[in-house]
């Protein structure tokens, strides 16, 4: 309930920073009037032409080809619809600072959701969880309802204690696989989303995970933030500490000398720096947010620049008059 208070604060000051803004001669055509804004241009298939059908939609290459009348069906086009990835795994369940990073990832969710709701009241409002028994999704309408709605279920949402799955969610899941596969399983409904959020630590992407977001970021606006926690970043001046490799079970007395503190702050900064370069190749923004950082920090974090300008439809919207899709890294 703080966090939500936090935040509910944050977009109520930039909903108010937003109207000021504003010109009063801008105009923003059929918001809240109709959830549906086309009839749709995206090709679905075609069928025998019956009367009344709209002559505009005959398939003339078809009737050239067989003789016989067909017309062409669409996709119907939606307003536009959000879809949050929080990652509550394992992995995430590591803080040594107010919170843990699965805690501040769904900050950010929630956060982004918000800043959506703000900027297109018609936006349909999805989010998934992907907890260590897989990945749970639920839909929770349109505008700044959805957004409470979504808050709601995340506070009533349980969260294991840190290293009670640590080190084993991920060899169970394998979430390489699960990834995609849920990526794949959510562009397959139509419309599509136009608009991804994901919030993890990216500690588990490779090639694999860069070539699934590849192909998705050819069509939808994808966000990415990466929340880690200080200690990931620098370790703190201690004489020594016991150290577990939760994946292969070694453990030790490490001293943490000036020497092991800068190594451990070099191979962070360079893990960070490859995954930004990799994510950046493919076409997909990434922000940064420490466990610590608040609702205020998180907002500018978000204020990425924009890939794409994102219409009002799904999948098809974001085709037409779309930059060139990056070339898939080697």
């Amino acid at each position: 309930m703080v966090d939500w208070i936090e935040i509910r604060a944050v977009l109520r000051q930039r909903a108010v920073a937003d109207a000021a803004a504003r010109p009063l001669t801008q105009r923003n055509p059929g918001e809240g009037r109709s959830i549906f804004v086309a009839r749709g241009m995206d090709y679905a298939e075609s069928r025998p032409y019956q009367a009344g059908d709209d002559m505009r939609s005959m398939h003339w290459q078809l009737l050239a080809r067989t003789g016989k009348p067909h017309v062409k069906l669409y996709h119907e086009e939606h307003a536009g619809s959000w879809h949050g990835l929080i990652d509550m795994r394992g992995p995430m369940l590591f803080g040594t600072r107010v919170r843990t990073k699965a805690q501040q990832a769904a900050r950010v969710a929630l956060l982004a959701a918000g800043l959506q709701a703000l900027a297109s009241p018609q936006t349909l409002i999805a989010c998934t969880l992907w907890r260590a028994d897989g990945l749970h999704g639920r839909g929770f309408g349109r505008g700044s309802v959805a957004v409470r709605r979504l808050a709601a279920w995340l506070m009533a949402e349980p969260l294991p204690a840190p290293g009670a799955v640590a080190g084993q969610d991920d060899r169970a899941d394998r979430p390489r696989e699960a990834f995609a596969s849920w990526v794949k399983s959510l562009l397959a409904g139509q419309p599509g989303p136009s608009r991804l959020a994901l919030a993890s630590d990216w500690s588990w992407a490779d090639a694999q995970t860069d070539a699934t977001l590849w192909r998705v970021a050819a069509f939808v606006d994808v966000r990415a933030t990466r929340v880690r926690d200080p200690a990931e970043i620098e370790l703190p001046a201690m004489p020594g500490a016991w150290f577990e490799d939760a994946a292969g079970g070694v453990c030790g007395w490490v001293e943490l000398d000036s020497a092991a503190r800068q190594h451990h702050a070099n191979a962070a900064a360079g893990a960070a720096a490859a995954r930004a370069r990799a994510l950046r190749s493919i076409g997909v923004p990434l922000g940064e947010v420490l466990t610590p950082e608040n609702a205020a920090e998180i907002l500018q974090a978000l204020a990425l620049p924009a890939r794409t300008q994102t219409g009002s439809g799904g999948l098809a919207a974001q085709t037409a008059g779309a930059p060139r899709k990056p070339a898939m890294p080697t």
